[in-house]
């Protein structure tokens, strides 16, 4: 996994070839089909690599909000480090968030309070506008520092889930 990592962290994902996986590994591209059958399988296993490195959503004490802020720029600076990797998993149906980053985040939500479907919503929302953002990037010559101008909208995100947790507890009472 690390040979392909680094391919694609200094070529992206199309630059990602079972044979120059092989020749970095210095084995036979058979070698390489024995142990992964397909490059999307490859692919497949280097999402799940990434999002093993982004970790849990641990909510940092009263201000969960903190907590989920952190697990969401955590995963932008994990996943967005490899160029393509958002393209590709958005493109090939990949789950945008497996079952133990959604478990997590989505526990973080219910335990401040937010109803099953409420926290099914947050954390849909979350996620569109994070892998949105890093699909679509904001041009370098109108938005010198992305991080910032992340950082910031996803303040306002968060500034709107805050709010809406009083909304959706009154609904559910």
């Amino acid at each position: 996994m690390g040979e392909a990592l680094k391919i694609i962290r200094a070529d992206g994902v199309e630059g990602l070839t079972m044979r120059r996986l092989s020749d970095r590994l210095g084995v036979a591209v058979g070698a390489t089909y024995k142990h992964v059958p397909t490059k999307d399988h490859l692919l497949r296993l280097v999402t799940l690599e990434l999002y093993a490195r982004v970790g849990p959503c641990e909510p940092t004490g009263a201000d969960w909000c903190a907590g989920i802020r952190s697990f969401l720029l955590r995963f932008r600076q994990v996943v967005g480090a490899y160029p393509g990797m958002v393209g590709h998993i958005s493109a090939h149906g990949t789950d945008p968030m497996p079952h133990r980053l959604y478990t997590s985040l989505n526990g973080t939500l219910r335990a401040v309070g937010f109803s099953p479907a409420g926290a099914d919503r947050v954390v849909r929302v979350l996620f569109f506008y994070t892998s949105g953002a890093m699909l679509a990037p904001l041009a370098p010559d109108e938005h010198a520092d992305a991080d910032a101008e992340f950082a910031a909208g996803l303040d306002l995100v968060l500034d709107g889930v805050h709010r809406s947790l009083e909304r959706d507890r009154a609904a559910t009472a």
